[in-house]
């Protein structure tokens, strides 16, 4: 509950916004038992209630779907009027219990289908509110840390990182010998050798298809 206390709700502005979602999520809403009449009610009464915590609980789960979805998350503590700090520490959250979730339906054969789902929705919340660290991240043993030391310095894609020079890249990155600066180097190449031949697949089964129609 202690992470809902400084979450401060327009209750007009949520009941406007629900006017606007989609039917997916609109079926959500429904599915988790949340009801409109309620929001309606809310939005124009200062009365708060017992019931409002799983309204709250949705309400925050936009805000992280929106981070997922590429908004930055300055602007979404802005939209949602949820502070910045809120926000990372429900985000950590998330990246916590779908980390579990992954790990836990990997071990019944039954769920591996949904071990695929959660491994996926780990990786999208642990690269949300960073997007532009994403391509650095695809690289195996970068963390954070690592990635943003990177994107300061200009090496801000794959291909950057592939044409660089070992010597170099190892002075211009803290804490970085020359044999890791070589490693990051050769990852990013195999890497990008590896989405070139998946975009030639995807070409050429699209000229098949051509082909045949």
């Amino acid at each position: 509950m202690s992470l809902f206390s400084n979450i401060y709700i327009d209750w007009l502005r949520y009941f406007e916004q629900f006017s606007r979602f989609d039917e997916m999520t609109r079926l959500t809403f429904e599915a988790v038992g949340l009801q409109e009449a309620f929001l309606a009610k809310r939005a124009y009464s200062q009365c708060s209630t017992d019931q409002e915590f799983p309204y709250k609980r949705f309400y925050l789960t936009g805000a992280i779907h929106s981070i997922i979805s590429g908004c930055p998350t300055w602007r979404v503590a802005a939209n949602f009027s949820i502070p910045r700090g809120t926000l990372q520490s429900a985000l950590a959250s998330c990246i916590s219990h779908a980390n579990k979730l992954a790990n836990f339906t990997r071990e019944i054969p039954e769920y591996w289908a949904l071990s695929s789902i959660f491994d996926v929705l780990t990786q999208k919340l642990f690269l949300a509110g960073t997007p532009e660290l994403s391509q650095i991240l695809e690289l195996p043993g970068i963390r954070h840390a690592r990635a943003k030391q990177l994107h300061r310095c200009g090496y801000q894609s794959l291909q950057k990182l592939a044409a660089a020079e070992p010597n170099l890249l190892s002075a211009e990155i803290d804490h970085l010998t020359v044999k890791q600066a070589q490693k990051i180097i050769s990852s990013a190449k195999i890497l990008l050798k590896e989405k070139a031949d998946a975009l030639t697949d995807e070409v050429l089964q699209l000229l098949d298809l051509d082909r045949v129609s």
